[in-house]
């Protein structure tokens, strides 16, 4: 197996990054590619971190569970 073949059997996340920018698959083939990334791999498990009401930990400047219980920003 060549790097070329070991890049393009990883995570889709790289996948499609790797066919945009190392082969010369054809640019109607890379959205299908790229949408992969938001059901599978690092991209999917990342996503099913995020909160419903689409915010990180409660929110970037007040994560959860934050109570008022110190001065100033956490």
């Amino acid at each position: 197996m060549d790097v070329l073949d070991w890049l393009l059997d990883s995570d889709p996340a790289l996948r499609w990054q790797v066919l945009r920018d190392l082969t010369d698959a054809p640019a109607d083939q890379l959205p299908a590619e790229r949408a992969r990334v938001e059901t599978e791999g690092w991209g999917a498990r990342l996503l099913a971190l995020q909160g419903e009401d689409g915010q990180w930990d409660g929110g970037t400047y007040y994560p959860s569970p934050y109570d008022d219980s110190e001065p100033g920003q956490p």
